[in-house]
């Protein structure tokens, strides 16, 4: 008797065969799990102030939280590919642990004309066999964009299109909380690079 083929996405398939009046064990196979991940790196670029030549100031990185909101969008992926996952980001300066739903799952003090499109449409690419896909969503403040002494937070928006306000739990896919807050003077660069991974098991 073979084996069912695992598919995709956690859906169990159940077999029951029978053979006259005999009726075999069913055959159940593992659930399959798929993750999705995202892993943020936070650039500060800061002007040599003899030669002018941008110099990395502070770099910050870790892991961020996808909120409920997130999951179900992504989730609709899947089914519905005229869904837009991300727009854009947001910054803040509040340090409210970041959270599925609730407060921390959205900007907690919004950065007054911190919204920022992506700088491109996020190609995805292969992380190798056996270790996923990976789709970089990548946006920059340029010097003079957003000047703030402690920028505390980041977030990914699907606002379509993205507009000077703080967002709502409904717009947010997911929120970071820097180590250490960033300060951005009016001479410095910001760029942040939001790595979405999914890896199927």
């Amino acid at each position: 008797m073979s084996q069912v083929v695992p598919e995709k996405l956690g859906v169990t398939d159940l077999v029951t065969a029978r053979l006259g009046t005999e009726q075999f064990k069913p055959i159940q196979r593992p659930k399959d799990a798929v993750g999705v991940g995202g892993e943020v790196h936070a650039k500060l670029w800061r002007p040599d102030p003899e030669t002018g030549a941008l110099f990395l100031a502070q770099y910050e990185y870790g892991f961020n939280l996808v909120t409920d909101y997130g999951d179900e969008h992504l989730g609709e992926r899947v089914y519905d590919d005229t869904f837009t996952i991300v727009t854009g980001m947001r910054l803040g300066t509040g340090v409210t642990a970041a959270a599925k739903a609730g407060a921390g799952a959205a900007i907690v003090t919004y950065e007054p004309a911190s919204q920022e499109a992506l700088d491109a449409v996020p190609v995805g690419v292969d992380k190798g066999a056996g270790l996923g896909w990976r789709v970089p969503h990548i946006c920059t403040w340029v010097a003079g964009d957003v000047t703030e002494v402690a920028l505390a937070e980041v977030v990914l928006t699907d606002e379509t299109p993205i507009t000077d306000v703080a967002g709502v739990v409904g717009d947010t896919v997911a929120r970071f909380v820097f180590g250490s807050t960033i300060d951005k003077q009016a001479g410095d660069s910001l760029v942040v690079t939001w790595n979405i991974d999914l890896l199927g098991a």
